[in-house]
Order: structure tokens, then C-alpha cells, then sequence
């Protein structure tokens, strides 16, 4: 069986001009952005390796949740928050685009965003509606996680094994915009991608597949996790980096 991880993920930020004022009037300065999310099944051919012996063949995901917090934009000299609440990023699998929340803006141009990997707390539901608490009940059984993997491992030519993989990681990530963000009146359209690759999630640094299911892996998965997220200028919404 060959070894293969199907998951990516990605998020998308959208600014459109909302409005210019009348003739006595100077123009709006504001904008809104939009975030949006998708999921690709292409991992690169670089971890099909072959001729590779290891007690993993294959690893397989079902369902992929992200807690996340305090997603900001920033311009050179000031920052914008997005989003500052928690929230349960769930991926859709089928990779079909999904909204997520759309935020007025001011015309900006932004060279960065940032953004918390957040392991939940119960006080962070503090004020929620219980609607809005049932998407965290998982993160926060037993100990408070951050990121909930589900999946099928296959072990030593095998049959099929389910596992749940949790991480405890709370990481701050800081991605630069090359090229930047400009939300303006000649340029009232812009989208950046968040792109989560999971080629390299569950494998070591050879490039050899790791059980999910081994304790002892959790740190390593952890790290590749928080190190696979890229974000980029992608204005044309075909998740790749604009020139």
C-alpha cells in the first residue's frame, strides 16, 4: 500500500469596496473582507516514497478541526482585528469553499497577518450561546486541545485502524504578505489564502510515515502541523501565489 496523507486546507481573505459617498462628500475609505475556507487532495510526490520500510503504510483523514483566535491584519504602521473570538475551523473535505465571516475594513494596505493556534480554554466560552459551545465540547475532553485529527491508519500491511489525533500546541504564527494586501479604491478586490499542506503532518523528518496514534509522536505531529501553514496573495481565488 502506498503511503499517502490526503488533506489540505486553505482560507481565503476577500476586500471589496462598499461604498464612495456623494459628490460633496471625499469617498468611504472602507472595505470589507471576507474569510473563506477550502480543502485540496493533492499531496506532493515527495512523500510517495518508495522502497521505504516502515510500520506505517498509509494514513488516511476524515475530518481535520483548528482552533483558532485574534486573526489580525497588519499595515505598516497600525493593525487591523479581524476576528479576536475563538472559533472551531472545521474542514470541508469535500473541497468545496466555505464562508466563514466577513468584517468591514478600511482601505489598508496589509504586509501581514497573524493569527492564533489556540488550545481551548472554558473560559474562553464565557458569554457564548449554547449553540455556539457545542462546537468546542471535543476540545476541551479530558484536556484542552487545540486541533483534532481524525483519521485511518494502516500498520504493517494491516487492516484499517481508526485513530484521534489531539495537540496541545499554542502557537502564534506571524506570515508576511509577499506580495502585500491592498484594500483600496483602485484596487477594491483582494484575497489572500491561508494553506494548510498536510504532506508532511505525520511523517518524521526523513519523510517516513508516524503513527498518530503513539503518544510519543505528538510533539513531532504538533510541530509539523504549526510549520505547514503558508499564507499568500492569491487575488484570482485558485489557491496558488499570485505574482
Amino acid at each position: 500500500m502506498s503511503k499517502h496523507i490526503f488533506i489540505c486546507a486553505l482560507v481565503s481573505v476577500v476586500g471589496m469596496l462598499v461604498g464612495c459617498g456623494d459628490s460633496t462628500s471625499p469617498p468611504t475609505q472602507i472595505g470589507s473582507l471576507s474569510l473563506s475556507a477550502g480543502y485540496s487532495t493533492s499531496p506532493p510526490s515527495a512523500y510517495q516514497k518508495v522502497g521505504v520500510v516502515a510500520a506505517v503504510d498509509s494514513i488516511k483523514i476524515s475530518r481535520a478541526r483548528f482552533s483558532l483566535r485574534d486573526i489580525t491584519f497588519k499595515g505598516q504602521e497600525d493593525s487591523l482585528n479581524y476576528i479576536t473570538s475563538p472559533f472551531i475551523l472545521e474542514v470541508n473535505l469535500s473541497g468545496a469553499l466555505q464562508n466563514v465571516a466577513v468584517v468591514n475594513v478600511p482601505f489598508r494596505t496589509y504586509r501581514r497577518v497573524e493569527f492564533d493556534v489556540h488550545r481551548v480554554e472554558p473560559a474562553d466560552l464565557t458569554g457564548l450561546p449554547d449553540s455556539e459551545r457545542a462546537q468546542f465540547a471535543d476540545f476541551l475532553a479530558g484536556d484542552r486541545y487545540s486541533i483534532i485529527i481524525n483519521g485511518t491508519v494502516y500498520l504493517n500491511g494491516g487492516g484499517p485502524q481508526p485513530f484521534v489525533f489531539r495537540s496541545r500546541i499554542n502557537a502564534r504564527q506571524r506570515i508576511d504578505l509577499v506580495p502585500e494586501l491592498v484594500v483600496s479604491e483602485t484596487s477594491p478586490i483582494a484575497n489572500v489564502t491561508i494553506l494548510l499542506s498536510s504532506a508532511n503532518w505525520f511523517c518524521n523528518a526523513g519523510g517516513v510515515l508516524v503513527d498518530p496514534s503513539e503518544l510519543q509522536n505528538e510533539s513531532l505531529i504538533s510541530e509539523n502541523l504549526k510549520n505547514s501553514i503558508r499564507v499568500f496573495k492569491d487575488n484570482n481565488k485558485d489557491g496558488s501565489k499570485d505574482n
